[in-house]
């Protein structure tokens, strides 16, 4: 069983499969067995003011990060001094799933939004992926015990097959590692989630790395 400690608000039962710690050791975690969702819970390290320009610019990058020349990559595609925080940051997150899984290289998504990206419960099929929202509500994700067999058929009316209280959610600033459908020995079992519903005039900055 995990180190880590799973914490919630006072008088919560956390949900099966799902650590939550402020450390980021707890990111390590995601190698249990019985462990699908790790979350470090921080805040956001990028003011509103960036998640505004991000929006106001419709900023969407999506790009391959050779690990060996992590900074120089983020400096080229986010140039604006603006964004010095979050390239800070991009390159603390990049380098820890580098360290973390042994890899090369990560997949690097950032998106600002102003409607839902994936408003129906899916499953990503890779191994795993890191989800972290600057500014706006976090992903929601469904504990396993809540994910109905018809649930990811295409055309179901998602909304009749799990209960609204089952329905999880990530903090602005909290770093998530999400296993997916092809992570080892897991096949069938990648986190079902999907990106929170929006209202007019929210804005949302994500940032996903992948493996």
């Amino acid at each position: 069983m995990s180190s880590a400690v799973a914490m919630t608000s006072a008088g919560e039962v956390p949900p099966a499969g799902w650590l939550r710690a402020p450390e980021a050791a707890v990111l390590a975690d995601i190698f249990a067995e019985d462990v699908q969702v790790a979350v470090w819970d921080r805040p956001s390290p990028v003011g509103q003011d960036v998640v505004a320009l991000a929006c106001e610019q419709r900023l969407a990058v999506k790009s391959w990060l050779e690990i060996s020349q992590l900074e120089q990559g983020i400096l080229r595609i986010l140039s604006d001094e603006q964004y010095a925080a979050m390239r800070d940051d991009l390159f603390l997150l990049a380098d820890m799933m580098a360290c973390l899984f042994g890899v090369a290289g990560v997949g690097l998504r950032v998106t600002a939004l102003r409607q839902p990206m994936c408003p129906r419960f899916h499953v990503d099929r890779i191994p795993v992926r890191l989800l972290c929202t600057y500014g706006g509500q976090g992903s929601q994700w469904l504990p396993a015990t809540h994910v109905h067999s018809q649930l990811l058929l295409p055309g179901s009316d998602q909304g009749s097959l799990y209960p609204q209280a089952g329905v999880e959610q990530i903090g602005a600033g909290q770093v998530a590692l999400f296993k997916g459908e092809t992570w080892r020995d897991n096949p069938g079992a990648g986190v079902v989630h999907r990106s929170p519903p929006m209202s007019p005039g929210q804005q949302r900055l994500l940032v996903t790395l992948d493996i």
